[in-house]
């Protein structure tokens, strides 16, 4: 049974002739007989009966009608809903983002989606460690993920470098570095060290640059929150080395000028499978902001990402 066979059946039922049905269906009249032949071979019944010049129903076809009507509505009604999605009148967007990144970046991404889109429904999922999200992401539940780069999955994954954004020393007003333009990293080697409990990427980050500077910071503080450890710092209790979005705007912020110390972030979607209408616009929107970003240079319109100290620039070569 095709489906073209129900709306020629209706079709004929609601115009009354095969003539008229016909012509309102585009095809002629001897196709749209074989049709319905067909479809009442398959069905092991004739579904019409003539009545001197008039067409009617048997009562196979009384009971076959309903049906058929259900279906093509419901057909109907698919196209619309697909239609709409594809106009993004309607839609779902999953994203999973860093809590730094969903703070500092993000908001001007979903402020503009909204704007243009809001029927969408967008729900946001924050976790620290950028794995989980390439899990998430792998699985299905996810449509995108802003991660730090580079990911470890990558036979699965499709990835677009979105971010750099350098690394800064926070320390409370009236530290001895606090009035820098910049620092080294080296300079920080006797300094203690407020940061995040093993496992969290911010301290695997300050790990990695202290070490490629030369030292092990001594850190005297730990804890679970980003807002516990900027409030450690402003207690004056020890400094912290971040990324400009994780640093936000509280105490005295010193660029770090390592070359080496940066980081960068990416946005992630699953290999193989099409992006919802949602999330290739959202995507796309993301690297529109790149590229407008790489054509102004840094006498461009200065943004909510610029604000926050972040560069959005094409990946690195």
């Amino acid at each position: 049974m095709e489906l073209h066979q129900l709306r020629y059946f209706v079709a004929v039922v609601r115009e009354g002739t095969f003539t008229k049905a016909a012509e309102t269906l585009y095809i002629t009249q001897p196709s749209l007989s074989e049709q319905i032949r067909k479809l009442e071979t398959e069905l092991g019944s004739p579904l019409f009966q003539r009545l001197g010049r008039k067409l009617a129903l048997t009562s196979a076809g009384e009971s076959f009608l309903p049906h058929a009507q259900k279906v093509m509505f419901e057909v109907e009604q698919a196209r619309a809903r697909v239609q709409e999605v594809r106009g993004l009148r309607r839609g779902r967007l999953s994203i999973g983002v860093l809590p730094s990144a969903a703070a500092r970046l993000l908001p001007r991404f979903l402020a503009e989606f909204r704007r243009q889109h809001p029927g969408v429904e967008v729900s946001l999922r924050e976790e620290n460690a950028s794995a989980e999200f390439e899990q998430l992401v792998h699985d299905g539940l996810l449509d995108l993920a802003i991660v730090r780069l580079p990911i470890r999955r990558r036979t699965d994954l499709d990835v677009e470098f979105l971010v750099r954004e350098p690394m800064v020393m926070v320390a409370p007003p009236g530290h001895r570095l606090a009035d820098r333009r910049s620092v080294a990293l080296a300079e920080l080697a006797n300094e203690p060290f407020v940061t995040m409990k093993p496992g969290h990427g911010l301290r695997e980050s300050l790990l990695r640059f202290c070490r490629q500077a030369g030292f092990d910071p001594h850190i005297v503080f730990e804890a679970n929150h980003l807002g516990s450890v900027m409030g450690l710092v402003l207690a004056g209790l020890g400094i912290t080395v971040l990324p400009r979005m994780a640093a936000g705007h509280e105490g005295r912020r010193v660029r770090v000028r390592d070359g080496f110390a940066f980081r960068d972030l990416g946005v992630i979607w699953r290999q193989g499978q099409p992006l919802s209408p949602a999330a290739r616009i959202f995507l796309d929107m993301m690297r529109r902001s790149a590229d407008r970003e790489d054509r102004e240079g840094p006498s461009g319109a200065r943004s909510a990402t610029a604000d926050a100290g972040v560069s959005i620039m094409r990946r690195p070569e």
